[in-house]
Order: C-alpha cells, then sequence, then structure tokens
C-alpha cells in the first residue's frame, strides 16, 4: 500500500502543481495548494476502487480542493496578485524565453475564465479526454463540450485582443 500510494504521488505530483497553478497566481499559494491536494489523495486513496482511472481520481480530488480554494479566497480576497512562474523549456534559450511568454499569456487568459470554463479548459490542456473531464468534474460529456466550446471561444476572443 505504502509503495503504490508513493507511486500514485509521485506520478500525480505534476499533475496536482500544473491544476494547482491554473487557479492560484501567488507561486506560494500554488505551492501550498499542490500539497493540499497531495495530501489529500493520500488520505483518500485506500477509498479508491478503480472505477476510473488513477489520473481521473487525481484530478477529481483537485478539484474538490481547488473549489475549496476558491471558496475561501473570495471570502478572504489575497493583499497582492503575484505572477506565476511556470518552468521554460526548448533547445535554445530564444526559444525558451517564447514558450515561456507563451505559456505565462495562456495561463493569465485562463485564470480569467469563469470557473466552470476554466475547470473544463484546464484539464483538456492537461490532455483529460472528454469523458475523463466529465467523470472528474461530475457533469455529462454533452455539458463537458458545451463549456470547452464556449472556454475556447472565450481564448480565442482573448487572444486576439493586443
Amino acid at each position: 500500500m505504502a509503495e503504490d500510494l508513493q507511486r500514485i504521488l509521485r506520478d500525480h505530483s505534476a499533475l496536482a502543481r500544473r491544476l494547482a497553478a491554473s487557479h492560484e497566481a501567488n507561486p506560494e499559494t500554488a505551492r501550498d495548494l499542490a500539497q493540499e491536494i497531495l495530501v489529500a489523495v493520500w488520505r483518500a486513496w485506500p477509498a479508491f476502487r478503480q472505477q476510473c482511472s488513477e489520473r481521473t481520481y487525481v484530478a477529481r480530488i483537485a478539484h474538490n480542493r481547488i473549489v475549496s480554494h476558491i471558496a475561501r479566497a473570495v471570502r478572504q480576497p489575497p493583499l497582492t496578485d503575484l505572477s506565476d512562474e511556470l518552468p521554460a523549456g526548448g533547445p535554445t534559450p530564444e526559444e525558451a524565453a517564447i514558450r515561456h511568454s507563451d505559456q505565462q499569456r495562456l495561463l493569465a487568459m485562463v485564470r480569467t475564465l469563469p470557473l466552470a470554463y476554466r475547470e473544463v479548459a484546464v484539464l483538456l490542456l492537461e490532455g483529460f479526454s472528454p469523458t475523463e473531464v466529465a467523470e472528474t468534474l461530475g457533469l455529462t460529456p454533452n455539458a463537458v463540450a458545451i463549456r470547452a466550446t464556449r472556454a475556447r471561444g472565450m481564448l480565442r476572443a482573448l487572444m486576439e485582443t493586443p
């Protein structure tokens, strides 16, 4: 059991960090949120009955923690809003800088989406299938498709804005 849990946390900690960063601009708060998600996974793991993929199970737990985090943040707005840093990558420094800039811009745009659309967009960007998104968020596949279409439209409009 302990080895299995270590594997799950190792395999899914990057997902937890990315999901937290997609909803929290402050890097320190995003790290704390990712840790909350991983602790929740650790606590919930004994209840996992393999009715869905491990990734979907972790994303569902993350979703619940993020919703709680957002509810707390609404009650207690932050004093400052710091920009988040995503790791850059690429073969040359110039390409890395461009990629980093693009990631920052996309992340900033995703954060402006209403929560219902942001959740769907983030999971799709993480590579979840629409069926997995529906399972994770407790939605119908049709609702996921509608939210994804609307989120894409909103992001497209934001990208066209200089």
